[in-house]
């Protein structure tokens, strides 16, 4: 199914020049996370975080046009092609976290905001960020696109509240990817939020409270694409092993 701009534009608000450059865009050559992929967009949401992450961060007050330049865009592209080659097990995390960090390196607009992020997908307590860890560690399988964001010129005082936009919608992305897959997941063995809640109250609290916290920051800035995800979650709720999960 091709996703058209304007698909975008009313379905989740993006503004419709950054919805046309990314459903115009071709998929780039030699690069695994679009292997054997016709088109650059498509219309499960896993593959629509690209324009929705980046007109949330252009609402947030990052210009256009370093948003849809070719550093930025091909930064994301490349790190995808790395986020893919350790998902098919040819690296291991740690060589992908070296890997985006030397693609990026030269490019980075701010050492201290790479150091920053190096420091925080690594797990560690010498960056800004930790207080923006999720409560569960399935949530953080994204985290490697992180190091696109260093090539952007982000002043000082936005890298937190840019950091928080990227976790606001990408927590909600794998949760709804999560939902729909958790009996396939629960069967292979596979990262899951659901999962790492325990499937008890406790932690499904957890994740209905994420997911209200998520929608109303994301409607802050753009409220047709928080509506629209809203209903993606009211409609797997009603599938009977999540609706028996969130009503425990």
């Amino acid at each position: 199914m091709f996703v058209s701009a304007n698909f975008l534009a009313i379905n989740y608000g993006v503004d419709d020049t950054i919805a046309k450059f990314f459903t115009d865009r071709q998929p780039p050559a030699n690069n695994l996370y679009w292997k054997d992929k016709l088109m650059y967009l498509r219309p499960e949401i896993g593959w629509l975080f690209i324009p929705l992450i980046v007109d949330l961060l252009y609402k947030s007050g990052i210009p256009r046009e370093h948003l849809l330049s070719e550093d930025y865009v091909a930064a994301m592209e490349h790190i995808g092609h790395i986020s893919a080659r350790e998902e098919i097990g040819e690296i291991s995390p740690q060589e992908a976290v070296v890997l985006a960090t030397d693609f990026v390196s030269q490019k980075a607009t701010d050492e201290g905001f790479l150091a920053d992020i190096v420091d925080f997908v690594r797990d560690g307590t010498n960056n800004r960020f930790k207080s923006l860890s999720l409560p569960f560690k399935a949530l953080h399988r994204g985290d490697l696109f992180l190091f696109s964001l260093v090539v952007l010129p982000i002043q000082d005082e936005l890298e937190f509240y840019v950091l928080k936009c990227w976790f606001a919608l990408i927590s909600t992305l794998l949760l709804l990817d999560d939902a729909d897959d958790l009996e396939l997941d629960k069967a292979n063995g596979h990262e899951n939020a659901f999962i790492q809640s325990g499937l008890d109250q406790e932690g499904v609290n957890k994740i209905k409270t994420l997911v209200k916290t998520n929608l109303a920051f994301i409607a802050e800035l753009n409220r047709p694409m928080a509506s629209t995800l809203d209903k993606k979650f009211v409609a797997l709720s009603k599938r009977p092993e999540i609706f028996e999960l969130l009503n425990q």
